[in-house]
Formats: structure tokens, C-alpha cells, sequence
């Protein structure tokens, strides 16, 4: 069979994942692209041949230039962290190499297991306005060896971010439209809010430390003062 001389269409699932991704109140979304989904050339992406809005994609077999797009849709703030880990199953395809797009710096690992892990970081970060007139920024290009794969092979691909988003932290003792966060930032009624905020209990409480203190030490002093006049009765 002569490799070159059939198109080997790869199924390309990917699970497409709506987050933060590790940014400053970022959000948007992991995405892979087929080879002719992005052009080099005005770095733009072709989203109907993306994984983006729930679309599958092939890819076809190009030989040595087999070739995954992956990309960052940022639809808010700014991404600088891009971990995620890509899985090929049922099918001869292999890593091969990698490029890293423009201002990103980090690794791709072949685990050896099937899995490629993509760990990179881009200090000055990508927006929306970084990308392309969606907001789809480039990444990283994947390099896949088809020379093991057959005419009926298919690939099944998934994509999983490995970031933990983080989670906003809930205001105290605010009012947002008709919400109410009380003083430990848990959501509450108005009647609780203004229990905990606007009047809350022992007011009074912490001036009540300095208080016990001066009184204290007049105690203190008065003891003192009556032994040191009875020692001066017994000496007369």
C-alpha cells in the first residue's frame, strides 16, 4: 500500500472545556483544529473546521505533515497558562514533534502511554484582541507520524484541561442588584445582612479588652497599696 496515495480521515473528538483557565478572571474555551483549519498566513481559524460550537472534524492523512491545531478561544480577560493533556487511541498515529506559536514558552511530552501532555505559559498572555477577529489564539501545532496507521484506521482524539480554575472569592457584608453576602460571604437574606452588617451584635465588643485592662490594673494597684500600708502598721 503506498501511504501517499489514500486520505485517511481521522475522527477528531475533543472535549471542549469553558473556563478560566488559570487566568485573572479569564474565561474560554481549549479547542483542536484539523490542518487546513488554520491559516498560517493570516493566523486565522476556519471555527467550522475546529472543535469549537460542538463540531467534529477530520483530519487527513498527510504523511509527515499531519499536523493538530491547538488553540485558546479567549472570550474574556487574559489566558497565560495553557496545560492540557491530549489522548490518541484506536489508531497507528504517534507523536511526532511540535512547534510552539509565538510568545508561548513550555513543553509537549510524549507520556509514552498514548498521551501527550501540554504544559506552556506566555508571560505577556493572550486576549481576545491577541487572536483572530474571534478571538482564537494558536498555541501549539502537534505533529502526528502516520506511518504505522492503515486505510481504516481512525483516531480518536480527547483534550483535557489539567488547570484547576480558580474560584472567585464572594464579597462581604455587599449588596449586588438584589443579592445580599453577609460577613462570612455566603449569600443571605436582607434580614440577615442587616443583622450581620448593619447592626451587628456587641458593638461595644472590641473596645471591651482596653477596659478590662485599666480595670484590672487599679485592682492590682489597690492590693498593692493595702499590703504595703499594712507592712508599715506592723513596723511602727
Amino acid at each position: 500500500m503506498k501511504k501517499k496515495s489514500f486520505v485517511l480521515s481521522i475522527l477528531l473528538v475533543l472535549c471542549i472545556l469553558v473556563s478560566p483557565l488559570h487566568a485573572s478572571a479569564a474565561s474560554g474555551a481549549i479547542f483542536g483544529a484539523s490542518s487546513d483549519g488554520y491559516v498560517e498566513s493570516t493566523r486565522t481559524f476556519d471555527e467550522s473546521k475546529t472543535t469549537l460550537n460542538g463540531n467534529t472534524v477530520t483530519i487527513a492523512n498527510n504523511g509527515a505533515n499531519t499536523v493538530i491545531y491547538l488553540g485558546v478561544k479567549v472570550t474574556e480577560g487574559t489566558v497565560n497558562n495553557y496545560n492540557v493533556t491530549l489522548t490518541l487511541s484506536n489508531s497507528g498515529f504517534k507523536f511526532s514533534k511540535y512547534s510552539r506559536a509565538s510568545g508561548w514558552a513550555g513543553t509537549v511530552t510524549d507520556n509514552g502511554d498514548g498521551t501527550i501532555t501540554i504544559d506552556m505559559t506566555n508571560a505577556t498572555g493572550v486576549t481576545a484582541s491577541t487572536g483572530d477577529a474571534n478571538g482564537n489564539n494558536l498555541v501549539a501545532t502537534i505533529t502526528l507520524d502516520a506511518t504505522s496507521a492503515t486505510s481504516t484506521d481512525t483516531c480518536r482524539l480527547s483534550i483535557r484541561n489539567n488547570t484547576t480554575p480558580e474560584q472567585p472569592e464572594n464579597p462581604t457584608c455587599t449588596i449586588d442588584g438584589d443579592t445580599y453576602y453577609c460577613a462570612d460571604g455566603t449569600v443571605c437574606t436582607e434580614e440577615e445582612y442587616t443583622a450581620q452588617c448593619e447592626n451587628p451584635e456587641n458593638p461595644q465588643t472590641g473596645s471591651f479588652l482596653p477596659y478590662a485592662v485599666i480595670i484590672g490594673g487599679i485592682g492590682v494597684a489597690a492590693v498593692l497599696y493595702l499590703i504595703t500600708k499594712k507592712n508599715k502598721i506592723y513596723h511602727v
